[in-house]
Formats: C-alpha cells, sequence, structure tokens
C-alpha cells in the first residue's frame, strides 16, 4: 500500500475521530530492536556480524470505529525497518456481530497460522525479542484478503473459540534471492482454541492452491533457482513436478500452554505439506518455559526445523536445498514500567544442514524494547 494511499486513510479516519470521538479507539505498539550476529558462517533472520537496529524494528497504530450496534470498522497500519519504513495496512476489515458469540469479520485479516499470530508484531505480548523464526517461517503470508466466522462458547469450565476463514493472497516472493510472483487461490482454515484454568490449547488446519510464475524455459547462467531447478528437473523426466500451477498446499498447527501467573510453558508443532516438489515439505517445534520473578521474566527456548524431502529422483534433486536447524534461545525480559518492557535474548543457532551440505554454527544476540500505548 502507498503511503500517499495510507496517508489518505488516516485522514480519512481522523476525520471521522472529530465526528464521533466517543467510538474511535485507537491503540499503538513499538519494538526497538538491535542485533548482531557472531559470524557470518551462517545466515540468520536477516542479520549480519555488524550491529542492525532495523531489521527488527516496527510502529505499528490499530484504529477501530463502532460504525453502529453490530458493526465496526478496523485498521491496522505498520512500518517495518527492514522495508525502510513504509507504512502498509497489515488488518483493514469490517466487523459484523451476529450476536454477542458470534463475529463475521469481512476484508484484509491477518492469516491465522500461529499461537501467536493474532499479535505477532505486538512484542510487548510475548518474552522473546521476536518468536522463533524456524517456528514462525510464514511471514510472506501474513495477511490475507477474505472472510472469517469466529464463534465463541463455554462447555463447563471450558472456553473456546473457532474460527473459519477463507480468502486470497497474491505479492511477491523471495526465495534464494531470486524474486517470484506467488498467488494463493481458493484458501481455507479452521481454528479451535480453548481455555481452562491455567492451561490453554490450539489446533489449526489451512489449505490453499499455490501458484509460482517459475519458468524452466528463462533458466541459465544468472537465472532464477527454481527456473534452473525446473530445468534440470525436466531433463531427469520429472520437470512437472517442480512447477506450481494451483498446486495444493497445506499447513498444520497444534500447540498447548499453561501459565499459573508466575511459571509459563508452551510447546508448538507445525508442519507444511506440498504437492510441488520447488517448495519442500517440512515441520518445526518449540518447547519454551519461563518463570517470572517480580519485574523480571527469564526464559529458555529450544526450537527445531526440518525439511522432508521426497524418495526417488525428485528427492535427490530437493535434497540439494534440504536445511535443517536447531536453536537454544537464552533471555530475560524486565518490565521496568507499565506498558514497556526492555528484553535481551541471546539465540545458539546450529545449522546441521545447510542446501544439503553440512552447516555452521554461531550467536545472534539481540536486545530491544517493546511498547504498548
Amino acid at each position: 500500500m502507498s503511503a500517499r494511499f495510507t496517508s489518505a486513510m488516516m485522514a480519512a479516519l481522523f476525520i471521522s475521530l472529530s465526528a464521533n470521538a466517543n467510538d474511535l479507539r485507537i491503540n499503538g505498539f513499538m519494538n526497538v530492536t538491535a542485533g548482531h550476529l557472531s559470524t557470518e558462517d551462517i545466515s540468520q533472520d536477516g542479520y549480519d556480524d555488524g550491529v542492525k537496529f532495523d531489521q527488527d524494528t516496527l510502529v505499528g497504530v490499530q484504529l477501530a470505529q463502532q460504525v453502529n450496534d453490530s458493526t465496526s470498522a478496523t485498521a491496522q497500519l505498520i512500518s517495518r525497518g527492514r522495508e525502510d519504513f513504509n507504512t502498509e495496512a497489515a488488518w483493514v476489515y469490517v466487523t459484523y456481530a451476529v450476536n454477542d458469540d458470534t463475529d463475521i469479520r469481512l476484508g484484509r485479516l491477518r492469516t491465522p497460522y500461529f499461537h501467536y499470530s493474532d499479535f505477532l508484531e505486538v512484542g510487548y505480548a510475548y518474552n522473546w525479542v521476536r518468536p522463533p523464526s524456524l517456528v514462525y517461517r510464514l511471514d510472506a503470508f501474513s495477511s490475507i484478503n477474505g472472510i472469517d466466522i469466529s464463534h465463541r462458547f463455554a462447555f463447563g469450565q471450558t472456553d473456546g473459540v473457532i474460527q473459519i476463514y477463507s480468502g486470497r493472497y497474491k505479492d511477491d516472493l523471495g526465495v534464494s534471492d531470486s524474486a517470484y510472483t506467488i498467488e494463493l487461490r481458493r484458501a481455507f482454515g479452521i481454528v479451535a482454541s480453548f481455555t481452562q484454568g491455567n492451561f490453554g490449547g490450539r489446533a489449526s488446519d489451512h489449505q490453499a492452491d499455490v501458484s509460482l510464475d517459475i519458468d524452466p524455459t528463462q533458466a541459465g547462467a544468472g537465472g532464477r533457482v527454481l527456473d534452473n531447478l525446473a530445468a534440470q528437473a525436466a531433463l531427469l523426466g520429472v520437470g512437472d513436478e517442480f512447477l506450481a500451477d494451483d498446486a495444493e498446499a497445506k499447513v498444520y498447527q497444534a500447540s498447548i500452554n499453561y501459565d499459573n501467573g508466575s511459571t509459563s510453558l508452551i510447546a508448538e508443532w507445525t508442519a507444511l505439506d506440498q504437492d510441488t516438489a520447488s517448495l519442500l515439505d517440512d515441520s518445526a517445534y518449540l518447547i519454551s518455559a519461563a518463570q517470572r520473578l517480580g519485574e523480571a521474566t527469564l526464559h529458555l527456548t529450544y526450537t527445531q526445523a526440518e525439511d522432508d524431502p521426497e524418495s526417488g529422483t525428485v528427492g535427490t534433486l530437493q535434497s540439494m536445498a534440504e536445511y535443517k536447524h536447531a536453536s537454544i534461545i537464552v533471555g530475560v525480559r524486565y518490565d521496568y514500567d507499565s506498558s514497556a518492557a526492555f528484553k535481551v535474548d541471546v539465540q545458539y543457532n546450529d545449522e546441521e544442514l545447510v542446501n544439503g551440505q553440512d552447516g555452521d554454527s554461531g550467536i545472534l544476540y539481540n536486545l530491544g524494547m517493546s511498547l504498548v500505548f
């Protein structure tokens, strides 16, 4: 979304503020971070062996207008440092409350792939400087244009939410320094979550038909990596396997969590299953524990991700891009005042496999401040 269009949107919303000052709600959040990678032998989240301040720094503003008793409008505008602080609309949707327990939303929505999806960029909501990227690895598809229905329910001492959504997405995608146009059509998903006392759980199932503009006729020296891969596969008689024209893709997720006010635990598992061989199937998980000590919170996380190549000739070609990675994160969060937290993470990264070859290891140091206002 262009800055000009965003400015016009904000102007319109502030005009609405003048007319309905009691109805418009404005909230904001900010993450200011710095990171340093101990070695150039590994690649981690866009950091290098210098200090970078822009990679995970961002600011967001959310505006919500109650239009009438049953309808509201919401917009969330975000500027990210890694995108030169260009402003985009992460959320733009209308909510219709069918009743006290059921809502329908229509517009640009957050794609609910993960446990923390609804507040993925609100750093104050979790202990890490940023959620572990080995599990939270679908940043490119964090928003979708479509519709969802959420229904809240209670059963005994258990509270739950069922969410069903459908939509479409089209944008640019970077793969190994090559740019592609990717489109998700007929995207559909269902999410079920519950809480009972100190315990909670979540499970979700998502699918879409994926198209990528892979063109093996454009292969050659300096060509895009997936074009060259598809051309090589064609020579081996499996070229069609490496094209992506409405190829089905699925994402699975499950998590459980516990929080008694001082001790918290979470375990989350995700998996990708794709019909096109140009994108590898994979799985990832994290296990994290945290202990609050007054205003400070100490936390420890283990996370792992690995690709799952197919068998035969297709698998042999995929193994040249196979990836396996594990990390350990030790961190501390200090809530030094209301709505403000200072964080430090030390993340040991072990790249067991990178493009099918033995990798290396290194340490990523992150510090940051997270605010909500």
